[in-house]
């Protein structure tokens, strides 16, 4: 297993941890790549050069509306496509993967899918996650319309927890997103892992369990806390590691070493 990262975003506490503040931090934009009896599977891909390079776009997420006033940070990334600049550093290409999952269609996570597309590479996601991101999200939600149309994959939908590839389960965790859902991976040597993806962004979520603090509608607020705990709990049940996503400690703790997680 790698642990892969995209980029970075600079975002005020607040959208991490409810009633946090404004204070701001560079948080990583991060993917995990799973080796499987069925092949490299990848686990969201981060930012499309697309959006990176449309001002407007990246200015509606990063600007005003995450700082007020006239601020505007835009997110870090390495030149050219990120998704296949960090496969290339683990050493390994598109055409070598068979299967992608995205936890939800925000703009740090589901940048790669056009690439996917391009090459026919089925991806995993939540009904109600496709239902919202193609009926109501908005760019206002940090939902990137080209990212997930243009073109489109083939989709391959689930309903609730589902084993999508050998040692790969993704568990549905709504309420930052309708639809989101967290990874729990095992491994052969170093044992369960569980991502939380955005269903707790920081370290704080976890120890506090505190809130994130951004819903994409208001009537997902109901669920934040019940996935977190449930992931909280799955993870002790199963002696678990249990990574939050967007923490540049911890991702900077779990970094691979050479070779992979195994």
């Amino acid at each position: 297993m790698y642990l892969l990262q995209y980029g970075a975003e600079y975002v005020p506490k607040w959208m991490s941890v409810a009633g946090a503040g404004t204070t701001p931090s560079w948080e990583p934009v991060v993917g995990i790549l799973v080796e499987t009896d069925i092949g490299w599977v990848i686990l969201d891909t981060g930012f499309s050069r697309r959006f990176l390079d449309d001002h407007d776009a990246c200015r509606a997420v990063y600007g005003p509306a995450a700082f007020g006033g006239d601020e505007f940070h835009p997110p870090r990334a390495p030149d050219g496509e990120p998704f296949l600049t960090a496969l290339a550093d683990a050493g390994v290409g598109i055409d070598e993967i068979t299967l992608a999952a995205v936890s939800h269609f925000h703009i740090d996570h589901s940048g790669g899918m056009p690439l996917l597309a391009a090459k026919g590479i089925p991806v995993v996601v939540q009904r109600r996650e496709l239902g919202f991101a193609l009926a109501r999200a908005t760019i206002a939600h940090a939902y990137y319309r080209p990212d997930f149309t243009d073109p489109a994959p083939a989709w391959r939908v689930v309903d609730g927890d589902a084993e999508i590839a050998p040692g790969i389960t993704v568990l549905l965790t709504p309420g930052h997103t309708p639809g989101h859902m967290s990874y729990r991976i095992d491994l052969p040597e170093t044992g369960t892992w569980i991502f939380t993806m955005d269903a707790a962004d920081l370290a704080e979520n976890l120890f506090d369990r505190s809130p994130i603090g951004t819903c994409a509608e208001s009537d997902d607020e109901a669920f934040v806390l019940p996935s977190l705990a449930r992931l909280l709990d799955l993870a002790e049940g199963l002696d678990a590691r249990i990574v939050p996503c967007h923490d540049p400690h911890v991702w900077r703790a779990v970094r691979h070493p050479p070779g992979g997680h195994r």
